[in-house]
């Protein structure tokens, strides 16, 4: 049985955007399947599972210095296309944008609710303190 993974919005403070949010966890759940080595793999299951935020597993050395040997291969590769295959992937990395937040219009339209996720529950207004 699949262990249950925490959802999109436990991305949100980093990502900013729930498409973007989307992104990262997909990236995550490639990452937990073996795509980045075993310290990668298991920090990410980590954080899917909602045993650490990915802020908290950053601050591990070993995580850090493994995820960014694979963001700094990553980047190099990018470099290292010709500007036509850079282009496409760009493109390719918009398109994914664009289904996701797709994606998130039609679960919020099932839901009921495109208008009121749209911004912050609570706007503090009319609120004091003291």
């Amino acid at each position: 049985m699949a262990e249950e993974q925490v959802g999109d919005e436990e991305f949100l403070d980093i990502a900013r955007e729930p498409a973007r949010a989307r992104a990262l966890r997909s990236s995550l759940q490639r990452l937990a399947q073996g795509g980045g080595g075993e310290v990668v793999q298991e920090m990410a299951k980590e954080v899917l599972a909602g045993r650490v935020g990915l802020r908290e597993a950053m601050q591990n050395s070993a995580c850090r210095e493994a995820l960014s040997d694979r963001v700094r291969d990553g980047f190099r590769a990018l470099e290292e296309l010709p500007p036509d295959a850079r282009h496409a992937a760009e493109d390719e990395g918009r398109r994914r944008l664009t289904t996701y937040q797709d994606e998130i219009d039609e679960e919020r339209r099932q839901r009921g609710g495109a208008a009121r996720e749209a911004g912050p529950r609570h706007d503090g207004r009319g609120w004091r303190l003291y």
